[in-house]
Order: C-alpha cells, then structure tokens, then sequence
C-alpha cells in the first residue's frame, strides 16, 4: 500500500479533503455533523465505475440528515466525469467533484493516484472505514 503524508488508520483523523480553491471540506454545509462517504473512481476503471454506483444506490437509501457522498472522479475531464455519471445514475444527492477541483495533496494524503478507493469519515471527522464494503456502509453508520 503506497503511504502518504497522512496515516490512514481507522479511529483517527481523516486527512483533509482541500480544494483547488483552498476551501476544505469544512466548508460544504452539506456535510457537517455527518457522516462523510468518499468514493475515488475513473471513467477507464469499470469496477470503482461499478463500486461508485452501488455506494450511490446505497447512499440513496439512507438519511440525508446522517450521510453525504461525495463521488471523485480521477478524471481531468469534467464533462466526461458528468456524462459518466448521468449514464451510470448516480444519484442528484451526491456531491460529485473532479480531482482537478481538489490540492494535489489529497490524492497523496488519501493514498489514492488512481482511483477506485473509498472512506467513510465520522462526524468527528476520524475514520471509520477504509474501502467498505457497499453492503456494510449501513451497519457503519448506524
């Protein structure tokens, strides 16, 4: 497993999720005092295509006051990141974002240069899970 600057250990602190911008995640009003799913994924990549749909179905069935999704495409190709994600029917709940939208630090700090990784982050912001299972995601939050 490639290591970052962050340790990626459940139980404790998330890295940071900054924008390009240097706005953080701390800014996006839909996340706060929820849990926090991240899905990193590509449009070359059919499974993390597949895993990001399932962790959409399933985050469709859950509350929007206990959960966010945030849906990260690898891509630099935003319209091809939204015709992607119009086709595979990802839900309108998810916030989805570009990598290019984010410090190249993230992908560093998540351990993820390509995609096809995920983390639940609790409302402390620790994490809870790394690379779950769509069918546990549940049980984790609850």
């Amino acid at each position: 497993m490639p290591m970052g600057s962050h340790s990626l250990d459940i139980g404790k602190t998330a890295p940071s999720l900054t924008f390009a911008s240097g706005t953080s995640l701390d800014t996006i009003p839909e996340t706060e005092g929820k849990y926090i799913i991240i899905n990193f994924w590509s449009s070359d990549d059919p499974a993390s295509r597949i895993l990001n749909r399932r962790i959409s179905d399933i985050h469709s069935s859950l509350s929007s006051s206990k959960v966010t999704f945030i849906s990260v495409c690898m891509d630099n190709d935003d319209s091809l990141s939204k015709e992607i994600a119009a086709a595979d029917k990802i839900s309108e709940r998810t916030i989805s974002i570009s990598v290019k939208d984010l410090s190249p630090q993230v992908t560093e700090d998540f351990q993820t240069a390509s995609g096809n990784r995920s983390f639940i982050i609790d409302p402390f912001g620790n994490l809870a899970a790394i690379s779950p299972q769509p069918e546990s995601i549940p049980s984790i939050i609850s």
